[in-house]
């Protein structure tokens, strides 16, 4: 176990008119609803409620949460520290929710019980069991995993681009899950978890608030956030844990992620 990467996924605030992700306010529970896409496939029944047109808009529904698989173009800028990744490192997951009242049947967003208040949460993680750099390698894989990489997204497009990669998480909740509960990143407020000193900025400065920096800019691309070989990178990411563990109390972040000495 060497590095944990975060990754920005789901529907953003660009795509608020069609889709938007739920978050409840009884629970923190929520619906992770992935990005439109034309070239997708349909969306699945719970996402449904929660887009505009979803018998006309196709999505590319990655991470595959049923399977628990990651796919991404590393050759893209924005997911270029992909490909870095190696079997046993932690893929985790952050985006864009909008709160939602299940009793309101007014007349906002077509009835469907948005406030208009969002947030950034983190929404789930992928402990990483195989890596796919190219299509023909799946039937490579053992036969569970190679179901299951069959189905993600890039697998299903004709079209397999040189920087494609399949992450495969291992079938463990306890490593690998859309979470139960979101957990607030806390980046309109002091002392929310985004300014705690866990998450820090590609010059490895910790976000501050109010200082004019924008955490949004510094981690919309994918980010090797911490390297568990690093005793400081390793207590910041015990500040994640924790705050994932408060709202989601079966799910530890750091479970089993011993250091590697391979990796120092």
């Amino acid at each position: 176990m060497c590095s944990i990467y975060l990754i920005n996924v789901g529907v953003n605030a660009s795509h608020e008119s069609k889709a938007r992700s739920p978050i409840f306010n009884d629970n923190l529970s929520f619906v992770y609803v992935s990005i439109p896409d034309h070239a997708g496939t349909p969306y699945p029944p719970e996402m449904r409620p929660f887009v505009r047109d979803p018998d006309k808009l196709p999505t590319h529904s990655d991470p595959d949460w049923d399977n628990l698989t990651y796919g991404d173009d590393c050759l893209n800028p924005r997911a270029s520290a992909l490909i870095n990744v190696t079997r046993g490192d932690i893929l985790l997951f952050w985006g864009l929710l909008w709160q939602n009242n299940r009793q309101n049947n007014g007349n906002n967003w077509h009835g469907r019980g948005f406030t208009g208040e969002r947030g950034w949460y983190l929404l789930g993680a992928l402990r990483v069991e195989d890596i796919v750099e190219r299509k023909q390698d799946i039937n490579n894989l053992p036969a569970a995993n190679c179901c299951r990489a069959l189905k993600n997204a890039h697998s299903l497009n004709p079209l397999w681009h040189p920087g494609d990669r399949v992450f495969v998480g291992e079938i463990n909740p306890s490593h690998s899950r859309l979470f139960e509960h979101a957990v607030d990143l806390g980046g309109c407020r002091c002392g929310g978890l985004i300014y705690s000193g866990a998450f820090t900025a590609a010059d490895h400065t910790p976000f501050t608030h109010g200082n004019g920096r924008c955490w949004l800019c510094g981690l919309r691309t994918c980010r090797k956030m911490w390297d568990l070989n690093d005793a400081e990178q390793r207590g910041r990411a015990e500040i994640v844990r924790n705050a994932i563990r408060n709202v989601n109390r079966d799910f530890d972040l750091l479970e089993d992620a011993h250091c590697d000495p391979k990796c120092r």
